[in-house]
């Protein structure tokens, strides 16, 4: 039975267009949140966009590199699931979940270096299942990743091309897109704060249906 989520990134604390997300979206199994929810904090806006949210669905949550760190407890003691570097099963999909990213020039919050996100993407890929999509703020080394025309995505993200079934991932603003390397999709929905989401369908055995939506 297909199984259909709402990927959402970029909020950086402007949930104007959510309502309207949510509305053109439909019917999901869960709403997949990939980071930078706030813009430099506060943590309290976890709470604003989970009400928008609703308890209908459930909501997975990872940070971005805009995020504090200490956001990570504010997300566990919310109603969401935090899926930073952890798994979770939702019926026969498995979720893997990265948030943060890859050093910047900005200095953000959230980063880690290659070597510190390459240990976790080998302990996160050990856990990949027949159907698995990775939740992950930064884009994999090559896809959806150009800044003034420089790969600037992670080469540990890169790891899981080939072996996951979906990648959603955002954190480059301008690369909104979907594409496929080597049998997995990899999605970036675009900014939540301007209105931008996916649709991502999975029916085991068959290749996701990812459609970008804009409101």
């Amino acid at each position: 039975m297909p199984m259909k989520f709402l990927a959402l990134s970029d909020a950086h604390g402007v949930y104007t267009y959510i309502d309207q997300l949510l509305f053109k979206a439909g019917d999901v199994d869960a709403v997949c949140m990939l980071g930078d929810i706030t813009d430099f904090g506060p943590n309290s806006l976890v709470e604003e966009f989970l009400s928008l949210i609703g308890d209908d669905v459930p909501t997975l949550m990872i940070p971005g590199n805009c995020d504090l760190p200490t956001i990570i407890e504010t997300i566990e003691e919310s109603s969401a699931v935090n899926l930073h570097l952890k798994s979770f099963d939702y019926d026969t999909i498995k979720f893997l979940g990265i948030g943060g990213a890859n050093p910047t020039p900005f200095n953000t919050p959230f980063e880690f270096t290659e070597e510190e996100m390459e240990g976790y993407m080998q302990e996160l890929l050990a856990d990949a299942g027949e159907t698995t999509v990775l939740l992950s703020h930064a884009p994999p080394k090559g896809f959806l990743d150009l800044a003034n025309d420089v790969h600037v995505g992670s080469e540990a993200i890169l790891q899981a091309v080939g072996v996951v079934d979906v990648i959603a991932c955002g954190h480059i603003h301008e690369q909104r897109g979907v594409t496929t390397a080597n049998g997995t999709s990899i999605v970036n929905p675009g900014m939540a704060a301007r209105g931008s989401g996916a649709l991502i369908e999975i029916t085991p055995g068959s290749k996701p249906d990812i459609t970008l939506i804009q409101v």
